[in-house]
């Protein structure tokens, strides 16, 4: 990196202080590099210098200070898009060989620029000024590096007459990123890229860092974190369809969900400790190391083998010895042959690219879309929330550190996981991963999801939830937090149907939460059967604990109370909600619009009300959770203290909105589930911008107004102070 760059830029001033036109015979003459370029003048009408000599400046600069070799520089390089169209002519283009010129005269024979496009490693982007920076990356710089085919790094640099730069670097078919990508914010697109926060023109890489840059991920025995690049939407489906085809080929014996989950957890292990620790990752495996019939070598299996022991002492309750599904003999033997073969494969794949890095929050959604039962997640009714939605709830009740916050139907943990996120953003946007996850629980029926649910956690905190395979309409966890009742235990004859409290041992009493988040099963489809032909899915005595399944019906026209044959399981998760929340906790469930709207559901909505204070609703677009088509509605609503009770009686504001803009779209492609980020179009050009086609962003700002204007009760409740 340079720290005379701007010193080359006076001297040039000095020695060119009357020029007045540049054309490629001036490159040729003063710096002895080759152009394409046209006769332009040094200044524009106003006497200020033009985008010409603000390049020209520059290319002598990076040469005269002995950063970049000029035999490899073209100016204005055009490069032809697709048959005949008209070609793009990057400012400054630097080849990674000095015969370019001859591959470019091959090319223009033959018509077929391939090789020359694999010859790029820096392309320079130059304007007069920073008015039209976003479109200049956008338009111009991130389409020029999109022409390389070559799986090598591309490197990319903005410049104009600030004295700060911008820097990118490119990879095979991701998305550009800043070449630093500590300055990028937690989004996708311009937005993402935080282009107000430039690069020091002294941190610009010479020629030879970009070219050691690009080496540094070809050792793979010396790879550290920081020389990966991150996982993006691009490449996350071709690591998908790796995955698929690497599952097709070999069949794996163990349930492959189950063990993709467990190979990653070891990689995310690894990234974290090469993070902490600034050790070369283990998580690799070289040519070397891999047998024609897809096993592995001793030196392979031993590096493995010595991952899953380190790593098995943070993450025991995915890696514990009793929970794991591969594991290598006394002599390196893997316990079965097609599973290691799975390993080689899921190693080759991700092996160059960090999970930490990565900006695409649904990854374990994704692992789930893609790699769980069809029958499985029809039957189960399982179609987890989007995480866009996840962090709008949570961002809505905003929970604060130590707080504790449950999920009763958690699936694979969205909510604790982006629950601690926010709880404790600012640890980790000082990249601090080693936060503890202790007052997070989740509980869901299928023990399946809970590994899953673990990596998630292991990913965005230290993996130290509690997680409880149970059936939360049946099961509760006891106030120790270790004990879950046993089925049959949660009834009548043992609790009280108002408080839930235990009638005779207050030590059997139930574990309450500050807060519950959760998007519980709903729906006629899936509707519990309470009595319908004398059948009961739960216990008839732990369904009579549930209000709601008493207060749903009206009385006949004799005076009798008739209870229904049926309950649809969201209602009976309201109540589980409301019953498992402190006094002054607070809540964010999704729910069946139909519950929230019809006559058929107006006694549970009158209970509710008696109970909690609504503090705001908002609806979502059937088009929300990808092909289910589900109407949904999510309540937010608190608690109130029992000397609090008039918050429920007087008149109040109720925030109410309609959301109608995601900012994503589910999509299957080449077999692979994502979730495709929508942009705004611009009305103008009618191409795409990089800001998100999303109507949370705006809701929270009116959240956090309607909120100031409520009970001081209200506003401490969802800590307003502490609010972003």
């Amino acid at each position: 990196m340079s720290d005379n760059l701007s010193i080359f830029f006076k001297e040039f001033d000095i020695k060119f202080p009357n020029l007045e036109i540049i054309d490629k015979d001036w490159y040729k003459n003063n710096i002895g590099v080759s152009s394409f370029c046209s006769s332009a003048k040094a200044k524009d009408a106003k006497g200020n210098y033009s985008e010409e000599y603000i390049r020209a400046r520059f290319v002598w600069s990076l040469v005269n200070s002995g950063m970049y070799n000029k035999e490899y520089i073209c100016v204005e390089f055009g490069f032809p898009k697709g048959n005949g169209g008209k070609s793009l002519n990057p400012d400054i283009v630097v080849f990674k060989n000095k015969d370019w010129f001859h591959d470019y005269a091959q090319a223009k024979a033959s018509k077929n620029f391939a090789k020359i496009r694999k010859n790029v490693l820096v392309i320079f982007e130059t304007k007069k000024n920073n008015k039209s920076v976003e479109s200049a990356i956008e338009n111009q710089l991130r389409s020029a590096m999109e022409l390389n085919t070559s799986q090598d790094r591309i490197f990319g640099v903005y410049f104009d007459d600030q004295s700060d730069i911008l820097i990118f670097k490119k990879i095979g078919n991701s998305e550009i990123r800043r070449f630093n990508e500590t300055n990028e914010l937690q989004q996708d697109g311009i937005i993402g890229w935080n282009l107000e926060k430039r690069d020091l023109l002294i941190e610009l890489p010479s020629q030879q860092d970009f070219i050691e840059n690009n080496e540094s991920i070809s050792d793979l025995a010396k790879l550290k974190l920081d020389s990966l690049d991150a996982i993006d939407e691009a490449n996350f489906n071709d690591l998908m369809n790796s995955l698929k085809r690497a599952n097709d080929s070999i069949r794996p014996e163990s349930p492959l969900r189950e063990m993709i989950v467990e190979f990653l957890t070891l990689k995310v292990f690894d990234e974290k400790r090469s993070k902490r620790d600034k050790t070369y990752l283990q998580f690799y495996i070289v040519s070397e190391e891999k047998r024609k019939d897809g096993l592995a070598e001793k030196s392979f299996r031993e590096r493995i083998n010595n991952l899953y022991k380190e790593a098995q002492k943070e993450y025991p309750k995915v890696l514990g010895r009793e929970k794991r599904l591969f594991t290598y003999d006394s002599e390196f033997r893997p316990s079965k042959s097609n599973d290691e073969k799975f390993l080689v494969a899921l190693v080759e794949t991700f092996q160059q690219r960090a999970i930490l890095k990565a900006k695409n929050e649904s990854f374990n959604q994704i692992i789930f879309n893609n790699f769980g039962s069809e029958q499985q997640k029809a039957d189960k009714g399982q179609f987890f929330t989007p995480i866009p939605v996840v962090k709008n709830m949570i961002k809505l009740l905003n929970p604060i550190k130590g707080e504790e916050l449950c999920d009763p139907c958690c699936g694979i943990c969205d909510f604790p996981a982006m629950a601690f996120r926010h709880a404790n953003k600012e640890a980790l946007k000082k990249e601090d991963f080693f936060q503890t996850g202790e007052h997070y629980y989740g509980f869901d029926i299928e023990g399946s999801n809970l590994k899953l649910a673990e990596l998630n956690l292991v990913l965005n905190g230290d993996g130290g939830a509690i997680l409880e395979q149970m059936n939360s309409l049946s099961q509760k966890l006891l106030q120790d937090g270790i004990t879950v009742l046993k089925e049959g235990e949660f009834t009548t004859q043992n609790y009280n149907s108002e408080t839930w409290n235990h009638l005779s041992d207050s030590n059997k009493d139930l574990k309450k939460f500050k807060m519950i988040a959760t998007n519980p099963p709903f729906g006629k489809g899936r509707d519990l059967k309470t009595g319908a032909n004398g059948k009961w899915d739960l216990p008839k005595e732990t369904i009579e604990l549930y209000e709601t399944f008493k207060e749903k019906s009206d009385l006949d026209s004799k005076g009798n109370k008739n209870y229904p044959n049926s309950m649809d399981m969201g209602v009976l998760f309201l109540e589980n909600a409301y019953k498992c929340l402190e006094d002054g906790g607070r809540m964010a469930i999704v729910l069946s619009n139909s519950i929230a709207s019809i006559k058929e559901w107006q006694n549970i909505r009158k209970w509710f009300l008696s109970k909690m204070r609504i503090v705001g609703t908002f609806d979502l677009p059937s088009n929300t959770f990808g092909e289910t088509g589900v109407a949904t509605t999510v309540i937010i609503a608190y608690k109130p203290n029992r000397n609090e009770q008039y918050l429920l009686c007087a008149d109040y504001e109720v925030f109410v909105k309609d959301i109608v803009n995601i900012g994503y779209e589910v999509k299957t492609v080449k077999r692979s589930v994502h979730f495709a980020p929508q942009y705004i179009i611009n009305e103008e050009t009618f191409e795409k911008t990089g800001k998100l086609n999303e109507d949370f962003s705006a809701m929270q700002r009116e959240w956090k107004e309607f909120l100031q204007r409520q009970e001081e009760e209200i506003k401490n409740a969802f800590h307003l102070s502490q609010m972003d």
